[in-house]
């Protein structure tokens, strides 16, 4: 008969196999541990322990499996497999998992046990290690944290230690480029007298740097006054996962920021005309923009047609947007060019966008400004080169039967189009998403979309960088999101509004935007690609 030791590890590696190993589409949420011999686990694995673990999967070095015990198995710098055995690693993983159940988690173990923090410094083996693996181990997901617990071998010289752990605190994340990489210490166990001072030291850890937390060691035990044992692992794992998230929430609350969004207000002081309500959509602008106030906006976008018509129609929108507590940034739409063609060359200077087009960065987004009355006939005097260039254009589509062959309809220019492109791929190479402004959708295909929409599609539109496309014109609103990801937005146009208000305030979050429509404009969460 095979002995219950044997048969367990004749069916763990077929039972690993089942549970199935990362797809290459799976993108984990990726936390470190490290630190020595209570990190690398020296409690018992007892029965119920011994399962993998759903949805999380523990690093190899070159691939991932299925989380279980023991977690500092594949550890480069381990000490003999048959010391490795229960660590908190496995109880902060399965918390983690239960606090994020829409996230897979991967875990790195690399832990040596009687190691002291001088041989985890920056340039030491033990440093080099971990960075190499964790690099390895990004390339399947995000480095989320570092749970750390080591100091038993340093108890007596607890002076130096602060010091010493914020070294490597800071050397961890500028080597990583994670500048505010949260990292959660974990104090030892007082079983012996000697240590409490330590422990009391290391609670001024967060004082010393941000994103950093320390777990306590309160109502653990030992089985041998140093190593915790299979219950106070546990529950240690459930005290640092429980930080973790905290330090997670704090990072992406500040990461988090949020702006306003108009479109079409198209003010003339004219009788309404079907469904727009030329005078009566001033009434509409000045009651949203106390709902606009009602939130921290960093900024505002008004995507075109601020009027309708009459270069003088500006005075009345942009004096009530004056009451706006963030500034707004207007995008050029076809009806701010319905003016006299001496003053179309004013209406940039007018809405304090003389180009047309241009780029801004808040966090880690590039959001950019185009000109969409690039090429057009509506955006320039009659008879001048861009005229003339979008008579060329709409005589083309019109021959290839374009639905969008519209004297209302505009175009980007080749300069525009050559500096699209270089800001896109520019944000792709340091890892940033692009959000585009523009007053003309790029899909979808309606007749109301951008002359050249399927040049830009061609350009950008598979960029991974390439977020979404935020757009007007198109006064009943749409939303598609094509066969890349790409979030295509229509607002919904204030000179047709039902509601006494209309808008949205867009919240950006590090892995979604959350739309919170004004009036009858819609609620979404357009979620990252």
């Amino acid at each position: 008969m095979m002995s219950p030791l044997l048969k367990r590890s004749f069916l763990l590696p077929l039972f690993l196999f089942l549970c199935g190993q990362l797809s290459a589409q799976d993108s984990l949420d990726i936390y470190l541990g490290i630190g020595q011999s209570n990190m690398a686990g020296r409690a018992e694995v007892k029965e119920d322990l011994a399962a993998p673990l759903t949805g999380v999967y523990l690093f190899t070095g070159t691939d991932w499996v299925p989380a279980a015990n023991p977690m500092n198995i594949y550890s480069s710098i381990r000490k003999d497999s048959s010391m490795q055995r229960l660590s908190p690693a496995y109880g902060f993983v399965q918390k983690i998992s239960a606090l994020n159940p829409e996230k897979k988690i991967g875990m790195v173990v690399n832990a040596k046990g009687g190691s002291a923090i001088e041989e985890w410094l920056p340039g030491t083996h033990f440093f080099n290690e971990i960075v190499a693996k964790s690099r390895l181990a990004a390339k399947n997901g995000t480095i989320k944290g570092v749970i750390w617990h080591q100091g038993e071998s340093n108890v007596n010289r607890a002076d130096q230690y602060l010091d010493q752990l914020s070294q490597l605190i800071v050397a961890l994340r500028d080597t990583l480029g994670l500048a505010d990489l949260p990292f959660v210490a974990g104090q030892v166990s007082e079983d012996k007298a000697n240590r409490k001072p330590f422990n009391q030291m290391i609670l001024n850890l967060p004082d010393r740097l941000p994103y950093t937390a320390v777990v306590s060691s309160h109502g653990t035990t030992t089985f041998d006054s140093t190593h915790f044992d299979s219950p106070s692992q546990i529950l240690l794992g459930e005290r640092y996962a429980y930080k973790m998230q905290t330090l997670l929430d704090q990072k992406q609350a500040k990461e988090s920021f949020a702006f306003g969004v108009i479109a079409d207000v198209q003010y003339a002081d004219v009788a309404t005309a079907g469904k727009r309500n030329y005078r009566g959509t001033l009434n509409i602008l000045e009651q949203t923009i106390p709902f606009l106030n009602a939130y921290n906006l960093d900024f505002s976008v008004s995507l075109g047609d601020l009027i309708d018509r009459d270069f003088a129609s500006f005075d009345k929108p942009l004096a009530l947007l004056e009451n706006s507590r963030a500034p707004f940034h207007h995008v050029w739409g076809n009806h701010d060019f319905s003016v006299a063609d001496s003053l179309k060359q004013e209406v940039g200077k007018r809405l304090g966008n003389e180009k047309g087009y241009y780029a801004f960065e808040h966090g880690r987004m590039v959001f950019l400004v185009l000109n969409g009355m690039d090429i057009s006939l509506e955006g320039h005097p009659k008879g001048s080169e861009n005229y003339k260039k979008a008579e060329a254009m709409m005589a083309g589509l019109e021959v290839a039967g374009a639905n969008n062959a519209k004297p209302w309809n505009g175009a980007i220019g080749k300069a525009q189009m050559q500096w699209l492109s270089s800001q896109v791929k520019d944000a792709e190479s340091a890892g940033k998403k692009v959000l585009v402004f523009c007053h003309y959708p790029l899909l979808p295909e309606n007749g109301l979309h951008l002359l050249n929409s399927r040049e830009v599609l061609d350009t950008i539109g598979k960029s991974p960088a390439l977020l979404a496309w935020f757009s007007g014109h198109h006064h009943e609103g749409n939303y598609v999101q094509d066969e890349h990801g790409v979030h295509h937005l229509t607002f919904e146009g204030m000179v047709e509004a039902t509601s006494p208000v209309l808008g949205a305030v867009v919240t950006v979050h590090p892995n979604k935007l959350i739309i919170h429509g004004i009036g009858h404009e819609a609620d979404r969460i357009l979620e990252f690609r």
